[in-house]
């Protein structure tokens, strides 16, 4: 009797366990978002909404850690998006200066 319980329980704790591992996880390309990401804009939208951060997150939640590739996947974002603000004070800067020297 005692044996019966303890494998009925057992059984259902391999097969909850099965379940989780067995977990399915899909971002499909949509048409044209790669032509998207492949632009400025794209790129600086990722900050905003991701689709590899929102599957990141989805794994966390159901119990994977994936701190190590959220936070390389933060930094990278991160780092885009301070050279791109560089790149757009280097461009105003430089309109300033053809602006500025076309007077002379």
């Amino acid at each position: 009797m005692v044996a019966d319980q303890v494998a009925t329980a057992t059984a259902s704790a391999v097969m909850q366990a099965m379940q989780v591992e067995q977990k399915s996880y899909d971002v499909p390309l949509k048409p044209g978002y790669r032509e998207h990401i492949h632009s400025p804009e794209g790129v600086l939208g990722l900050a905003e909404h991701s689709l590899l951060m929102n599957l990141l997150n989805r794994m966390q939640d159901d119990g994977h850690d994936v701190s190590g590739a959220a936070a390389e996947f933060t930094t990278m974002v991160s780092y885009i998006v301070a050279v791109s603000k560089c790149l757009n004070d280097i461009r105003s800067h430089a309109q300033y200066i053809t602006k500025n020297t076309a007077a002379f």
